[in-house]
């Protein structure tokens, strides 16, 4: 299973967290040392997501190509979610955003880790198919922060190797946080809701002085569990969030820049996973049986450092410098029996440096480019203890080593990992055409050691295996894009383009031995049209092709006795589909915006997959996969939203109604087992006045059922499927004062 892959650990914990935190603060103080004649509004209408133009229609900006720019005017599949939509839609999970856009596929777990799959692209818990940035700076874990005080959130689709790198396949996924005001304004929301929800979160905005400023948002957030366990007679799935994001930004000169981010995030909950037996893919069942309360906590905390310098000649260099680190322990009954059979514990840390230069180009001429230079190091070590027990409900902490019983499974791995790069993108404009070429070149390596205590070969329980030949290897890819685009006229333009991304080769221990697996490489064709119309209308759509190749995939078969983990390359897949988005405003002060997309992901010669037994097809059986359907890409998503504002003497009221449609999609690479199409329908209203604002939210009104992940018997296990049921529906209100 993807969770348990995941496992991993260091032994540094929270401490070391907050020290580093508490050392970059230092670098905070340290800023308010500048002075100078500079204003920090004057850059701050550079970083807003919307703007009017001379004729009022709406324009909105972006920094998918590390500059500004309209998106209109990028020749690529650009979602943009505004910070209004973010309040009104009332997104407060990664899987909020799946209603929004067109082609994705997002499971987040109860621990609120992030599985991810666009347009057909990603491995779905095995490697970062699809990347998470805050500022330019890509996050580990650090997605699982609740996404307030955003500027916007943009999801840009297809691989975007280019500017990127490595891990971003199949798009990313950015955020770009809210920089501090230039007068005070700060707010407070409170929230109660469904399963005890209490939520509280404030912003403080503003300046220091004349050159610098500050920004820091905190929350606490809260809600019972909502899946009922069986055995213990008590629900579980009861989770806290909490965390703080400070931003301080110093303007000393004209030439200068300086900004630093520091965030924290503390959760913890009653269970990580929330696993649950259902007979079949389509019986869906909101019930556990766990003989232990399991438990999962997790710390992370991140400081990025991004200084600009406007150098003569309209040169302007950027620095990044970033670290993340990350601590999770996780306890759980690997086969959720109401009597004990192996008590998993799973330890995950990381630790990540990065930095970026880039050169880039500024001002007003027909070419704009930029180069830049790439390394980041990525620290991580796992471990995952199995304890076996004896069956003895009386007795749960017994373990029965030796003759007679199972002995305690030890498995540790230590990981390094690296990547240097450097990278380049420079657009022509010549009349109506704009011309994109970009290239970059990566270099990566990988070093693995690994202790496994439970020698399970020829059926020895017993005999340690102490240490396991370490592996290590190294690669190098190129990341290509090129596009041209063609304007009708200043709101109008049909593109072109062909881009590559790769997630990089790494190795993996699985049955006592390390072995490596090759980087999956997707190339993508794409032709789209963007036009904004009289009236406000706004048109994007876009045709693709995608030829993804070397696909991952982890199931698990019984071998010798004890079940084997196998990761492996099983083949290709094209991807071929269509989206669209079309919005509008209407009389009396109502929006209305329709998108969709249609998808078809289907293996291609695949030279024999395992299959580890399904149905009528015995364990061990090669079978060809070409013209099956991929997992984890429904056929088609859709959705549609009404919203609807007015301003009736000073008090402004709201109200949004969200339906979302998602297809057939399924569950292995043998489409043994597919999820059926559902529906889903959210609405929110608020209303408005003076520095107050109250609104009311309930998601999935419609209480629809459906598995966020179904693993097929014996795709996981010879003994039962595995499957975990989506969030129920849920109310909430919430109050929020400006002061």
């Amino acid at each position: 299973m993807s969770e348990f892959v995941r496992a991993a650990a260091l032994s540094g914990a929270t401490r070391g967290i907050w020290r580093r935190i508490g050392l970059a603060t230092l670098v905070l103080g340290l800023s308010g040392a500048f002075n100078a004649s500079v204003s920090l509004a004057a850059d701050q209408k550079a970083a807003e997501s919307a703007a009017s133009t001379d004729t009022g229609l709406s324009e909105i900006v972006v920094t998918a190509r590390k500059r500004s720019e309209n998106l209109r005017d990028i020749p690529a599949s650009i979602t943009a979610i505004s910070a209004a939509t973010i309040e009104d839609a009332h997104i407060t999970q990664l899987d909020d955003l799946s209603a929004l856009v067109a082609n994705l596929n997002i499971d987040e777990a109860h621990d609120n880790t992030p599985d991810v799959v666009l347009r057909g692209v990603g491995s779905f818990g095995l490697v970062a198919g699809v990347g998470f940035y805050v500022n330019d700076v890509q996050v580990f874990e650090g997605q699982i922060a609740r996404p307030i005080d955003i500027e916007r959130i943009e999801v840009l689709k297809g691989p975007v190797g280019t500017l990127f790198g490595g891990a971003n396949v199949g798009g990313a996924i950015k955020y770009v946080t809210k920089e501090p005001t230039s007068t005070w304004e700060n707010e407070a929301t409170v929230e109660f809701g469904s399963y005890a929800t209490r939520n509280y979160q404030a912003v403080f905005s503003g300046p220091i002085s004349d050159t610098v400023g500050v920004r820091a948002s905190v929350y606490y957030d809260h809600h019972d569990g909502n899946v009922y366990d069986t055995v213990n007679k008590f629900d579980y799935g009861a989770a806290t969030d909490r965390g703080a994001r400070v931003t301080l930004v110093a303007a000393p000169n004209d030439s200068n820049k300086i900004r630093l981010w520091l965030s924290a995030d503390d959760f913890s909950t009653s269970s990580q996973n929330l696993m649950y037996e259902p007979p079949d893919a389509h019986t869906y069942s909101r019930t556990v049986e766990d003989f232990f309360v399991p438990s999962f906590v997790r710390h992370i905390g991140s400081v990025a450092l991004q200084l600009d310098h406007q150098m003569e000649g309209n040169l302007a260099l950027t620095s990044l410098t970033s670290y993340f680190t990350s601590y999770n322990r996780g306890v759980t009954d690997f086969f959720k029996q109401p009597v004990p059979i192996d008590l998993l514990q799973q330890n995950v840390d990381n630790r990540v440096y990065s930095e970026e230069l880039r050169l880039a180009s500024t001002g007003g001429s027909n070419v704009d480019w930029l180069v830049g230079a790439f390394f980041q190091g990525h620290k991580s070590a796992a471990l995952a203890v199995d304890n076996n027990y004896n069956s003895d409900p009386n007795n749960p902490l017994l373990i029965a080593p030796g003759p007679g019983g199972l002995p305690q499974d030890y498995d540790r791995n230590e990981k390094m990992q690296r990547e240097y790069a450097v990278f380049g993108d420079v657009t022509l404009h010549h009349g109506n055409w704009q011309y994109e070429l970009g290239l970059r070149g990566e270099y990566y390596t990988s070093s693995l050691s690994a202790v496994n205590t439970n020698n399970v070969a020829n059926g020895d329980y017993t005999t340690p295996v102490l240490p396991i030949a370490p592996e290590s290897l190294s690669g190098h890819e190129f990341s290509p894009r090129v596009s041209a685009q063609y304007k009708f006229s200043p709101t109008a333009n049909v593109y072109g383009a062909i881009s590559r991304g790769f997630t990089p080769g790494d190795l993996v221990e699985e049955n006592f031995v390390i072995h490596p697996f090759r980087p999956e490489i997707a190339t993508q064709y794409e032709v789209g049209y963007k036009a904004l119309f009289e009236y406000g209308v706004q048109l994007d759509a876009a045709v693709f092709y995608t030829y993804y190749k070397d696909r991952l995939y982890l199931y698990q078969r019984l071998a010798n006795g004890p079940i084997q983990d196998l990761t492996a390359n099983i083949g290709p897949s094209t991807n071929v589909g269509a989206e669209f988005d079309l919005a509008a405003p209407l009389p009396g002060g109502f929006k209305v915006s329709i998108g969709g997309g249609v998808l078809r992901a289907r293996w291609g010669q695949t030279n024999g997959f395992v299959n580890p037994g399904n149905g009528n097809i015995p364990p061990g059986t090669p079978q060809q996969l070409d013209g099956l359907n991929v997992p984890f890409a429904p056929a088609y998503t859709a959705s549609t939203t009404l919203d609807w504002k007015h301003d009736f003497g000073g008090y402004l009221v709201g109200a949004r109604t969200e339906a979302s449609f998602i297809g057939r999609s399924y569950w292995d690479p043998q489409n043994s087992a597919f999820q059926e199409a559902y529906h889903l329908l959210n609405a929110s209203a608020w209303l408005k006045h003076g520095r107050w604002k109250l609104t009311v939210a309930g998601t999935n009104l419609t209480s629809t059922s459906y598995n966020t992940v179904f693993w097929p018997v014996p795709d996981v296990n010879p003994f039962h499927n595995i499957a975990r049921v989506n969030r129920p529906r849920w109310f909430s209100v919430n109050a929020t004062v400006g002061f």
